[in-house]
């Protein structure tokens, strides 16, 4: 037991040190007097770092060892926390958040094959579960407990939870794993294909960074680094296509039920991530709200996700995961079109919006996954997950850059709509009607419109959010059922088998070969 709750640390400080800076970019882009946009870039760098990094995380653990990749992923993840704990230089902070990003890359899919491998034989099908919840808790209830310790403390403080919590995990399992140097495998592993694939994820990573500071396609070299990316991801494309071992299985795109279920995964995590963040963000800046009650905000996501995350496993052994993909985003199109962020928006509104974004994000990985690993034969689930992981993860950096640089453009567009009659019309109307006099009268009336502007802007946000789901709600119909891949095999493939194959398992022991299904 004191095994398992060392690893299960290990896999929860991983989303922990993500969770903790979604309530925090208000607090980074003071400290490091920087803009909102940049202080974005503290998640897309990590995001960035995590996909590429899940991607040679299984051959790493096989050729070091298991023990040895734990440590050296906890090691780096602790000594990384050092720049946000203790540094006044954003470059360097940003540094140390793309390595925080390696080190959750490697310890994600390492913890969950050692969750399952080190749990007593009946309880591997609950550790599978587990793993699902330990990923998912801290960035549903991290950011509240991050906030209240930014209200307490000091923002920087958060980061500090990373080292006890750390040691603790290292400490345990360090103790009680022993590893075993006849397990490691000298296979081969594609280089090159890693190296153009972080070349492109980069290249258009920093295009949406950069993209609002340079204009976008007005700025030269905006064209040329999409130019460049574009170059690049077809080299990738290329070179991946005749390799014997790639890096990543593309091949997985040609099946139905993958490439249409990707772009609600997508969408999911990158709602979850940047589209909180930036809910987050404006309650702080522009609705005078303090990071504990901004966490506050999103803590019924975690009562009402968690909960239904943990029971989804039996769930979907009964019912058609189209069917639970539907309940899922028909709640997230719900939350979008309902949620009302004014001036006059009360505590207990935004409450119930985000429980049922929760409740939304219960129904999220589960189905979602069952649908894209459909048909596919267990030979082929561990390349499966690691596409599905890079996909996900890379996609939700993008969509939080997108979010954000839409959420600043539409704030700018809704201002200038409030003073299209002349520049002090709206402001005058105001004053009229001010209780101050005088230049604060003035100065209060721009904040104000600042901020009104600022909530019309994250309004139409939500409603697109409404639309992006409806719209991946429509793909996943496309998919083909019912979801199973094997002969000889009656019921449906359950996500605890899903992820037990994926993680090196074989989840059903003596049973007759794997034979693939057309797609």
């Amino acid at each position: 037991m004191l095994l398992l709750l060392g690893l299960s640390s290990g896999l929860l400080l991983a989303s922990w040190s993500l969770a903790w800076s979604i309530p925090m970019l208000p607090y980074i882009a003071g400290a490091y007097s920087t803009s909102l946009d940049h202080a974005i870039w503290s998640l897309t760098f990590y995001l960035l770092a995590w996909a590429l990094a899940v991607v040679p995380a299984t051959w790493l653990y096989q050729r070091f060892g298991e023990l040895r990749m734990f440590q050296i992923s906890l090691i780096l993840l602790m000594v990384a926390t050092l720049p946000d704990v203790f540094s006044d230089h954003f470059g360097l902070f940003l540094g140390g958040r793309f390595v925080q990003g390696i080190a959750a890359g490697f310890l994600t899919p390492l913890t969950r094959r050692l969750l399952i491998r080190y749990a007593p034989l009946r309880w591997q099908k609950t550790a599978a579960d587990l793993s699902i919840v330990n990923l998912v808790l801290p960035l549903l209830a991290g950011p509240s407990l991050a906030g209240w310790i930014a209200y307490t403390w000091d923002w920087r403080a958060a980061a500090v939870l990373t080292f006890p919590v750390g040691l603790l995990a290292l400490g345990m399992v360090s103790a009680l794993l022993r590893d075993d140097p006849r397990e490691h495998l000298r296979q081969p592993f594609d280089w090159i294909g890693l190296v153009l694939l972080a070349a492109w994820s980069a290249t258009f990573q920093i295009v949406l960074n950069r993209g609002e500071d340079w204009n976008w396609w007005d700025a030269p070299a905006i064209r040329w680094l999409t130019a460049l990316g574009a170059v690049l991801l077809v080299a990738f494309f290329l070179w991946e296509r005749d390799q014997p071992h790639p890096c990543l299985d593309l091949r997985l795109l040609r099946r139905r039920n993958y490439v249409l279920a990707l772009p609600a995964l997508v969408f999911g995590w990158g709602l979850l991530l940047g589209g909180n963040s930036l809910f987050v963000s404006a309650l702080i800046s522009h609705a005078n709200y303090s990071a504990f009650w901004a966490g506050v905000v999103l803590l019924p996501m975690a009562l009402g996700g968690v909960p239904l995350i943990a029971v989804m496993g039996p769930i979907s052994h009964r019912v058609n995961p189209r069917w639970l993909a539907t309940i899922c985003f028909g709640f997230v199109a719900i939350y979008g079109f309902t949620t009302r962020l004014n001036l006059h928006s009360n505590l207990r509104s935004l409450l119930l919006s985000h429980w049922i974004e929760g409740i939304a994000i219960g129904f999220y990985l589960v189905p979602l996954s069952l649908i894209m690993f459909s048909r596919l034969p267990q030979r082929r689930l561990p390349a499966a997950a690691t596409l599905q992981n890079f996909v996900r993860i890379l996609g939700g950096a993008y969509l939080s850059s997108a979010f954000s640089a839409l959420w600043i453009r539409h704030g700018d567009t809704f201002r200038a709509h409030l003073v299209w009659q002349s520049p002090t019309a709206p402001l005058q109307s105001m004053l009229e009607h001010w209780p101050v006099r005088g230049p604060a009268a003035q100065a209060l009336s721009i904040q104000h419109l600042t901020t009104q502007s600022a909530a019309l802007s994250m309004q139409s946000m939500l409603w697109l959010w409404g639309w992006m789901a409806l719209v991946v709600l429509a793909l996943v119909w496309l998919t083909k059922g019912p979801y199973r891949r094997r002969a000889g095999q009656i019921r449906r493939v359950t996500i605890e088998q899903q992820i037990m194959e994926s993680a090196g398992f074989d989840a059903e022991p003596g049973r007759q070969e794997d034979v693939e299904h057309a797609p």
